[in-house]
Protein backbone atom coordinates (compact mmCIF):
# COMPACT_ATOMS: atom_id res chain seq x y z
CA UNK A 1 0.00 0.00 0.00
CA UNK A 2 2.76 2.64 0.89
CA UNK A 3 4.33 1.91 -2.87
CA UNK A 4 1.32 2.76 -4.66
CA UNK A 5 0.83 5.46 -2.79
CA UNK A 6 4.79 6.69 -3.38
CA UNK A 7 3.64 6.36 -7.27
CA UNK A 8 0.42 8.08 -6.93
CA UNK A 9 1.52 10.37 -9.77
CA UNK A 10 3.03 7.84 -11.62
CA UNK A 11 4.28 8.90 -15.11
CA UNK A 12 3.81 7.46 -18.44
CA UNK A 13 6.93 6.49 -19.38
CA UNK A 14 9.11 4.80 -16.49
CA UNK A 15 12.23 6.33 -15.82
CA UNK A 16 14.20 3.40 -16.66
CA UNK A 17 13.59 3.65 -20.52
CA UNK A 18 14.82 7.18 -20.31
CA UNK A 19 17.97 6.41 -18.61
CA UNK A 20 18.54 3.64 -21.03
CA UNK A 21 17.91 5.98 -24.35
CA UNK A 22 20.36 8.62 -22.44
CA UNK A 23 23.12 5.63 -21.41
CA UNK A 24 23.50 4.51 -25.24
CA UNK A 25 23.93 8.19 -26.57
CA UNK A 26 26.48 8.63 -23.99
CA UNK A 27 28.21 5.42 -24.69
CA UNK A 28 28.11 5.57 -28.43
CA UNK A 29 27.65 8.58 -29.51
CA UNK A 30 28.68 11.74 -27.07
CA UNK A 31 31.80 9.37 -25.71
CA UNK A 32 33.55 8.46 -28.77
CA UNK A 33 33.40 11.95 -30.40
CA UNK A 34 34.72 13.61 -27.67
CA UNK A 35 37.75 10.94 -27.25
CA UNK A 36 37.86 11.59 -30.72
CA UNK A 37 38.03 15.52 -30.36
CA UNK A 38 40.75 15.09 -27.33
CA UNK A 39 43.09 12.90 -29.01
CA UNK A 40 43.08 13.73 -32.65
CA UNK A 41 43.34 17.48 -31.82
CA UNK A 42 40.15 18.39 -32.96
CA UNK A 43 39.41 22.18 -33.15
CA UNK A 44 36.06 21.62 -31.49
CA UNK A 45 36.79 19.93 -28.87
CA UNK A 46 35.13 22.93 -26.42
CA UNK A 47 31.51 22.49 -28.13
CA UNK A 48 32.11 18.35 -27.57
CA UNK A 49 33.18 19.46 -24.53
CA UNK A 50 30.14 21.32 -23.65
CA UNK A 51 27.87 18.67 -25.38
CA UNK A 52 28.98 16.07 -22.78
CA UNK A 53 28.26 18.70 -20.30
CA UNK A 54 25.29 19.48 -20.99
CA UNK A 55 23.90 15.74 -21.68
CA UNK A 56 24.53 14.91 -18.03
CA UNK A 57 22.99 18.57 -17.08
CA UNK A 58 19.65 17.20 -18.80
CA UNK A 59 19.88 13.72 -17.33
CA UNK A 60 19.67 15.29 -13.82
CA UNK A 61 16.50 17.59 -15.51
CA UNK A 62 14.97 14.50 -16.45
CA UNK A 63 15.76 13.03 -12.46
CA UNK A 64 13.94 16.06 -10.90
CA UNK A 65 11.14 15.29 -13.33
CA UNK A 66 11.15 11.68 -12.69
CA UNK A 67 11.69 12.17 -8.61
CA UNK A 68 7.82 14.86 -8.97
CA UNK A 69 6.32 12.46 -10.72
CA UNK A 70 7.09 9.09 -9.20
CA UNK A 71 9.85 9.18 -6.35
CA UNK A 72 9.14 5.00 -5.98
CA UNK A 73 11.13 4.40 -9.01
CA UNK A 74 13.88 6.22 -8.02
CA UNK A 75 13.80 5.06 -4.41
CA UNK A 76 13.80 1.30 -5.41
CA UNK A 77 15.31 1.23 -8.66
CA UNK A 78 15.22 -2.46 -8.87
CA UNK A 79 16.46 -2.13 -12.99
CA UNK A 80 20.13 -0.75 -11.60
CA UNK A 81 22.14 -3.68 -11.95
CA UNK A 82 24.65 -4.76 -9.29
CA UNK A 83 27.28 -3.11 -10.03
CA UNK A 84 25.70 0.39 -9.80
CA UNK A 85 23.46 0.13 -6.76
CA UNK A 86 26.66 0.68 -4.64
CA UNK A 87 27.23 4.00 -5.96
CA UNK A 88 23.61 5.29 -5.54
CA UNK A 89 23.00 7.77 -3.36
CA UNK A 90 19.35 9.90 -3.35
CA UNK A 91 18.73 8.48 -6.61
CA UNK A 92 22.17 8.71 -8.60
CA UNK A 93 26.04 9.00 -8.02
CA UNK A 94 27.07 10.52 -5.06
CA UNK A 95 28.56 13.80 -5.46
CA UNK A 96 31.83 12.57 -3.80
CA UNK A 97 32.30 10.83 -6.84
CA UNK A 98 32.46 13.57 -8.82
CA UNK A 99 35.66 15.32 -6.34
CA UNK A 100 37.04 12.20 -6.22
CA UNK A 101 37.31 11.74 -9.79
CA UNK A 102 39.03 15.06 -10.20
CA UNK A 103 41.21 14.27 -7.22
CA UNK A 104 42.51 11.34 -8.93
CA UNK A 105 43.97 13.53 -11.63
CA UNK A 106 45.54 15.86 -9.43
CA UNK A 107 47.11 13.01 -7.02
CA UNK A 108 48.52 11.67 -10.12
CA UNK A 109 50.55 15.15 -11.04
CA UNK A 110 51.96 14.95 -7.83
CA UNK A 111 53.09 11.41 -7.85
CA UNK A 112 54.99 12.47 -10.85
CA UNK A 113 56.42 15.17 -9.57
CA UNK A 114 57.79 13.21 -6.88
CA UNK A 115 59.24 10.93 -9.21
CA UNK A 116 60.79 13.81 -11.40
CA UNK A 117 62.53 14.77 -8.11
CA UNK A 118 63.95 11.29 -7.25
CA UNK A 119 65.19 9.96 -10.46
CA UNK A 120 67.00 11.03 -13.18
CA UNK A 121 66.32 12.17 -16.49
CA UNK A 122 67.20 8.97 -18.77
CA UNK A 123 64.28 6.73 -16.29
CA UNK A 124 62.30 10.15 -16.34
CA UNK A 125 62.31 9.88 -20.33
CA UNK A 126 61.82 5.88 -20.47
CA UNK A 127 58.91 5.98 -17.78
CA UNK A 128 57.37 8.90 -19.52
CA UNK A 129 57.72 7.64 -23.57
CA UNK A 130 53.59 7.37 -23.44
CA UNK A 131 53.68 11.21 -23.83
CA UNK A 132 54.50 11.26 -27.50
CA UNK A 133 51.86 8.79 -28.12
CA UNK A 134 49.21 11.61 -27.80
CA UNK A 135 48.63 15.54 -28.02
CA UNK A 136 50.72 17.51 -26.20
CA UNK A 137 47.93 19.35 -24.74
CA UNK A 138 46.61 16.11 -23.67
CA UNK A 139 49.86 14.88 -21.65
CA UNK A 140 50.40 18.51 -19.86
CA UNK A 141 46.79 18.76 -19.53
CA UNK A 142 47.22 18.03 -15.45
CA UNK A 143 51.10 19.14 -15.26
CA UNK A 144 50.89 21.92 -12.43
CA UNK A 145 47.18 22.29 -11.85
CA UNK A 146 46.91 26.12 -11.64
CA UNK A 147 46.47 27.63 -7.51
CA UNK A 148 42.64 28.63 -8.57
CA UNK A 149 41.95 24.90 -9.56
CA UNK A 150 43.46 23.46 -6.34
CA UNK A 151 41.40 26.33 -4.53
CA UNK A 152 38.12 26.17 -6.10
CA UNK A 153 38.13 21.77 -5.29
CA UNK A 154 39.27 22.74 -1.81
CA UNK A 155 36.14 25.17 -1.79
CA UNK A 156 33.77 22.27 -3.38
CA UNK A 157 34.55 19.48 -1.11
CA UNK A 158 34.04 21.84 1.95
CA UNK A 159 30.49 22.67 1.09
CA UNK A 160 29.99 19.14 0.22
CA UNK A 161 30.85 18.38 3.70
CA UNK A 162 28.72 20.32 4.94
CA UNK A 163 25.78 19.48 2.87
CA UNK A 164 25.59 15.84 2.29
CA UNK A 165 25.37 15.11 6.14
CA UNK A 166 22.42 17.23 6.22
CA UNK A 167 20.19 15.86 3.13
CA UNK A 168 21.35 12.71 5.14
CA UNK A 169 19.16 14.02 7.94
CA UNK A 170 16.75 15.28 6.68
CA UNK A 171 16.12 11.33 4.59
CA UNK A 172 16.42 9.92 8.47
CA UNK A 173 13.95 12.21 9.93
CA UNK A 174 11.60 11.66 7.29
CA UNK A 175 11.75 7.94 7.21
CA UNK A 176 11.63 7.86 10.92
CA UNK A 177 8.63 9.83 11.52
CA UNK A 178 6.53 8.09 8.67
CA UNK A 179 7.39 4.92 10.37
CA UNK A 180 6.20 5.95 13.27
CA UNK A 181 3.37 8.09 12.41
CA UNK A 182 2.03 4.65 10.81
CA UNK A 183 2.05 2.90 13.66
CA UNK A 184 0.54 5.22 16.16
CA UNK A 185 -1.90 5.50 13.40
CA UNK A 186 -2.37 1.52 13.01
CA UNK A 187 -2.42 0.94 16.27
CA UNK A 188 -5.20 3.37 16.99
CA UNK A 189 -7.27 2.13 14.37
CA UNK A 190 -6.53 -1.43 15.77
CA UNK A 191 -5.08 -3.07 12.62
CA UNK A 192 -8.55 -1.82 10.74
CA UNK A 193 -6.85 -1.15 6.92
CA UNK A 194 -9.71 0.42 5.67
CA UNK A 195 -10.31 2.26 8.61
CA UNK A 196 -6.68 4.02 8.98
CA UNK A 197 -5.96 3.78 5.40
CA UNK A 198 -7.27 7.47 5.31
CA UNK A 199 -5.16 8.54 8.26
CA UNK A 200 -1.93 6.59 6.74
CA UNK A 201 -2.31 8.29 2.86
CA UNK A 202 -2.18 11.81 4.61
CA UNK A 203 1.11 10.70 6.33
CA UNK A 204 2.40 9.21 3.43
CA UNK A 205 1.82 12.07 1.29
CA UNK A 206 3.25 14.68 4.21
CA UNK A 207 6.78 12.40 4.18
CA UNK A 208 6.79 11.77 0.11
CA UNK A 209 6.70 15.49 -0.33
CA UNK A 210 9.76 15.87 2.05
CA UNK A 211 11.37 12.80 0.36
CA UNK A 212 10.64 14.79 -3.06
CA UNK A 213 12.16 17.86 -1.63
CA UNK A 214 15.62 15.82 -1.07
CA UNK A 215 15.83 14.32 -4.05
CA UNK A 216 15.85 17.75 -6.06
CA UNK A 217 18.11 19.44 -3.44
CA UNK A 218 20.82 16.69 -4.25
CA UNK A 219 20.13 16.74 -7.79
CA UNK A 220 20.47 20.00 -7.46
CA UNK A 221 24.27 19.65 -5.57
CA UNK A 222 25.28 16.87 -8.23
CA UNK A 223 24.51 19.53 -11.07
CA UNK A 224 26.46 22.20 -9.10
CA UNK A 225 29.31 20.35 -8.62
CA UNK A 226 29.66 19.45 -11.54
CA UNK A 227 28.72 22.33 -13.38
CA UNK A 228 31.98 24.21 -11.00
CA UNK A 229 34.02 21.47 -11.70
CA UNK A 230 33.53 22.31 -16.05
CA UNK A 231 33.94 25.83 -14.94
CA UNK A 232 37.42 26.03 -12.94
CA UNK A 233 38.99 23.55 -15.42
CA UNK A 234 40.59 24.15 -18.67
CA UNK A 235 39.25 22.68 -22.12
CA UNK A 236 41.45 19.79 -21.94
CA UNK A 237 41.29 19.09 -18.26
CA UNK A 238 37.33 19.29 -18.26
CA UNK A 239 37.58 16.78 -21.62
CA UNK A 240 39.43 14.38 -19.63
CA UNK A 241 37.55 14.29 -16.58
CA UNK A 242 34.09 13.85 -18.65
CA UNK A 243 36.01 10.86 -20.60
CA UNK A 244 36.29 9.71 -17.17
CA UNK A 245 33.00 10.37 -15.73
CA UNK A 246 31.68 8.96 -18.79
CA UNK A 247 33.74 5.57 -19.30
CA UNK A 248 33.12 5.00 -14.96
CA UNK A 249 29.15 4.49 -16.18
CA UNK A 250 30.04 2.56 -19.10
CA UNK A 251 31.95 0.31 -17.09
CA UNK A 252 29.26 -0.56 -14.53
CA UNK A 253 27.40 -1.50 -17.15
CA UNK A 254 30.04 -3.83 -18.85
CA UNK A 255 28.36 -7.47 -19.17
CA UNK A 256 31.92 -9.41 -18.64
CA UNK A 257 32.87 -7.08 -15.60
CA UNK A 258 29.07 -7.44 -13.93
CA UNK A 259 28.94 -11.24 -14.80
CA UNK A 260 31.99 -11.68 -12.93
CA UNK A 261 30.86 -9.60 -10.26
CA UNK A 262 27.43 -11.83 -10.04
CA UNK A 263 29.54 -15.17 -9.99
CA UNK A 264 31.36 -14.61 -7.43
CA UNK A 265 30.21 -16.32 -4.09
CA UNK A 266 31.76 -14.71 -0.72
CA UNK A 267 30.53 -15.35 2.69
CA UNK A 268 27.96 -13.12 4.00
CA UNK A 269 30.24 -13.07 6.88
CA UNK A 270 33.36 -12.63 5.87
CA UNK A 271 34.77 -9.49 7.06
CA UNK A 272 35.48 -6.65 4.22
CA UNK A 273 39.01 -5.65 3.55
CA UNK A 274 37.67 -2.20 2.41
CA UNK A 275 38.67 0.74 4.47
CA UNK A 276 35.24 2.65 5.65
Amino acid sequence: MLKALFARKKSSRPFKDYHSEWFNTLKNSLLPLLRSSIYDSVPTLSTHVEMLHQHFQSYYEALDLAASHDVSQLLFPHWRNSLEKPFLWLGDLHPYLFTNLLRSFLEDTDEEEETDDEVNDDVVRENYKYLFDKPWEVAMAWKNPSRNLTTRVDQIECGLRLMVPALVDRVRNAQAGLVERVAEDWVWYQGRKEAARPAIVEVVEAEMEEMVSVFLDANRMRRSVLAEIISATSVYQGALFLEGLAQFLVGLRDPQLLAQLESCQMPLNKPSRIAL
